[in-house]
């Protein structure tokens, strides 16, 4: 049973002028295998609130479609395979997936969409918030492989707090408890929980940091995704 990962810690708002900050880019070699180098092109992070409507679209290093907002008020183009992580109601931490774009999702439910070329021909399929354990990743700690489709890898990160993790593949994140702060290149974002990162450039190196407290987020995520200790 994992619903412990999604109860309120104190301290999870942003302090008011807090929502990013700058820092070093972490450059630890801590895992079995060294992370990647940083990459001349940045990923481009954008920080929202769950509440929030926002929209990144399909571009030439970026093959998909990220948008946030509500529930039958969120067109999802037809022809690609999508996945929503719920961010309210009763379902909120649940992973979605559907091949053919039908997420089932009761109205006005606030959720991270995530639209990519359709692969091989599935069923829809969830996992509920109660499911998180997935996969982990040899010698990457505080890293799990929830979900491995043609279209999408869904990520589950943290706990431990102060974990640093090198992603290469990386489209969106939601934080549900504590903070992460993702590098867009020298410069850290901090994404606290309530609130969901888009990244413009997933072929971008994007290094990313947990809180000192526990920080439970869920990713979505290229097929190939790269994930390294760093």
């Amino acid at each position: 049973m994992l619903k412990w990962l999604f109860g309120q810690r104190a301290g999870e708002a942003p302090p008011a002028g807090d929502a990013s900050r700058t820092g070093p880019v972490p450059d630890g070699r801590l895992g079995p295998d060294p992370p990647p180098p940083p990459s001349a092109n940045r990923p481009g992070v954008t920080v929202h609130a769950a509440t929030a409507v926002a929209a990144v679209d399909r571009l030439a290093a970026r093959p998909c479609t990220s948008k946030l907002g509500p529930a039958g008020a969120t067109p999802l183009d037809g022809g690609l395979a999508w996945a929503a992580v719920v961010l309210s109601g009763e379902a909120r931490g649940d992973v979605v997936m559907a091949p053919d774009g039908g997420i089932d999702l009761p109205r006005g439910t606030a959720a991270l969409f995530e639209g990519a070329p359709a692969g091989a021909q599935g069923v829809p399929s969830r996992i509920p918030r109660d499911g998180l354990a997935g996969q982990g990743l040899s010698g990457i700690t505080g890293a799990r492989v929830l979900a491995r489709t043609a279209s999408f890898s869904v990520l589950r990160f943290g706990p431990p707090p102060a974990a640093r993790w090198a992603v290469v593949g990386l489209r969106s994140v939601a934080v549900f408890t504590g903070k992460l702060t993702l590098f867009d290149g020298e410069e850290g974002r901090d994404v606290w929980a309530g609130q969901v990162a888009i990244v413009a450039d997933p072929t971008a190196t994007l290094y990313i940091q947990a809180g000192n407290d526990t920080a439970v987020a869920i990713a979505l995520a290229e097929p190939e995704v790269l994930v390294r200790l760093g």
